[in-house]
C-alpha cells in the first residue's frame, strides 16, 4: 500500500484504496483509526468552553457491523486513517452522547474554535452525510441508490440502468472590489450586525469564472470591474460550494444595489476597516483572507 504522499496539509485521501473492502474492513476495526460520528448532520464535540471534536472507534459503537456497509473512508491523516459514519438512530445518538460525555453541535458556529485538520475533517464528513442524504434514489429511473468504492460513489441498483453518482462541488466566485483605497463590501440582513463581505455568487452553466465575476459584481452593487486577479480557493461545503477567490478593480464606484441579495453596499478604506472588528467576516473564511490581504497591501 505504499505510496509518495502528494498531501499539502498532512491530510491524504488515499483514494487509490477505496475498492479495497478488505483493507477497508481490517482499519474500520482498528483501535487507532479515527471514526467521526454525524447525527442530523451535526458533528461530535466535547462539553468544555471551547469545545473540540471528538472522535470514536468501533469499541464505541454497538453493533458495529451495521456501520460497515455505510461507512466513508475519508483519507489518512498523521499516518491514522480516518472514517465517517451517520448516527440514523436518536437512541444511538445518545448512547454515544453520554459514553463520550458530549453532544452533537452544528459545525459551523464551533468552526473558529477547532483546529485546522478537526475542521477539515469535519466538514468533510459532515458533507458526505449530506450528499449520500441527497442522492438515496437515482436521478435517471427512479430506483434506490446503493453506497459503493468507500462510500464515494451511489450507484443505482437497478441492473439496466446501473447509473454512477458522484459528489460534486458548485463552483462559487467571491471578489475583493478596490477603488484606489477603498474596498466595496455588501451585507446581508441576516448576519450579525455591523458585519460586511465581499460579494460573491454561483458561476453559471457555460460561463467562465471571470465572467461569472463582473456578472455578479454588477449584479449585485450596479459596479463594473477590470483586472480579475485569482488568489485563494476555499472549499465551503455548507452545503457543496467551492469558493474561488478574485481581486479586482472597480471601473466606476457608484453603487446601484440590484437583486435584492443584499441589504447594503459601501466602501470601505483601511482605516475603517482596522477601527472597527465588527467589519470583518469570521476569521476562517475566505472572505476574511481576502479584506485582511488588501488592508495590509499598503
Amino acid at each position: 500500500m505504499n505510496k509518495n504522499s502528494i498531501s499539502i496539509n498532512g491530510f491524504d485521501r488515499y483514494s487509490f484504496i477505496r475498492s479495497d473492502k478488505s483493507w477497508l474492513n481490517e482499519k474500520f476495526f482498528d483501535e487507532n483509526s479515527r471514526i467521526i460520528p454525524i447525527h442530523n448532520l451535526n458533528v461530535l464535540c466535547d462539553t468544555t468552553e471551547n469545545p473540540g471534536a471528538v472522535y470514536l472507534t468501533h469499541n464505541d459503537l454497538t453493533q458495529t457491523s451495521d456501520f460497515v456497509d455505510s461507512l466513508v473512508f475519508l483519507g489518512i491523516i498523521d499516518e491514522t486513517p480516518c472514517f465517517a459514519i451517520d448516527i440514523n438512530s436518536n437512541e444511538s445518538a445518545s448512547n454515544i452522547m453520554k459514553k463520550k460525555d458530549a453532544t452533537f453541535q452544528d459545525l459551523r458556529p464551533v468552526m473558529p474554535l477547532i483546529g485546522s485538520r478537526d475542521n477539515e475533517l469535519l466538514v468533510l464528513a459532515r458533507f458526505t452525510s449530506y450528499w449520500h442524504s441527497k442522492n438515496q434514489y437515482c436521478g435517471k429511473c427512479g430506483s434506490k441508490t446503493k453506497s459503493s468504492n468507500a462510500g464515494h460513489v451511489r450507484i443505482c441498483m437497478n441492473t439496466e440502468c446501473n447509473e454512477n453518482f458522484f459528489p460534486s462541488m458548485d463552483p462559487a466566485i467571491i471578489v475583493l472590489v478596490s477603488s484606489g483605497d477603498r474596498c466595496l463590501l455588501g451585507r446581508q440582513k441576516e448576519w450579525p450586525e455591523g458585519m460586511y463581505s465581499t460579494l460573491a455568487g454561483f458561476v453559471e452553466p457555460g460561463e467562465t469564472i471571470e465572467e461569472a465575476v463582473a456578472r455578479e459584481i454588477h449584479e449585485e452593487s450596479g459596479v463594473t470591474v477590470e483586472k480579475i486577479e485569482y488568489q485563494h480557493s476555499q472549499p465551503w461545503l455548507f452545503p457543496n460550494s467551492l469558493m474561488l477567490g478574485f481581486i479586482a478593480t472597480a471601473k466606476d464606484d457608484e453603487i446601484c444595489l440590484g437583486d435584492n441579495e443584499l441589504e447594503d453596499a459601501r466602501w470601505f478604506t483601511r482605516e475603517e476597516i482596522r477601527s472597527d472588528s465588527k467589519i470583518l467576516p469570521p476569521k476562517i473564511s475566505i472572505s476574511h483572507k481576502l479584506i485582511i490581504e488588501w488592508v495590509n497591501c499598503e
